[in-house]
């Protein structure tokens, strides 16, 4: 890497740096203080460079598009329909992150730059449905009326 460049860690990831955009400032106490221009459209940027890449997301650009998204790691679990863990493993590269929920983020975030939600209202309404098609297969209860047993009414 050029000199010039700063290593922006801010984002959580280690390959990102600024060319230029920011400002270092030096306080009385000797510290140095760095000032990033936009920074929510340097984020949208490097989000979309990521979604865009043909690369397989890893643990630490998957972590950054869920907080892009703004996202909680249970929400993310329920959009997946996985465990809250499984996300949190996946986040810490102790489980291989599954192909399907890197396609299923860069799509949410490729919505969300594109400012629709249908995509997301989709799958929750999918998983709606799934869910209440298992409690309906969990649970069946019956009831007898007039001799003859009928399903009881949920």
């Amino acid at each position: 890497m050029e000199t010039n460049l700063y290593r922006y860690k801010g984002c959580g990831l280690d390959n990102v740096y600024l060319q230029n955009g920011y400002t270092v400032s030096t306080l009385q106490s000797g510290d140095e203080v760095v000032s990033i221009e936009d920074i929510e459209g340097l984020h949208c940027a490097i989000a979309s460079v990521i979604v865009d890449s043909a690369s397989a997301l890893d643990a630490k650009t998957f972590k950054f598009l869920r907080k892009e998204l703004d996202m909680s790691q249970r929400q993310v679990a329920q959009m997946l329909d996985v465990d809250e863990q499984t996300v949190s493993l996946w986040e810490r590269a102790r489980t291989p992150l599954p192909q399907h929920a890197d396609l299923l983020l860069r799509a949410l975030v490729k919505e969300k730059m594109s400012g629709n939600a249908e995509l997301r209202k989709l799958i929750q309404l999918f998983n709606s449905l799934d869910r209440e098609a298992r409690a309906m297969e969990a649970k069946i209860a019956f009831e007898k009326d007039d001799g003859h047993w009928i399903q009881r009414a949920a």
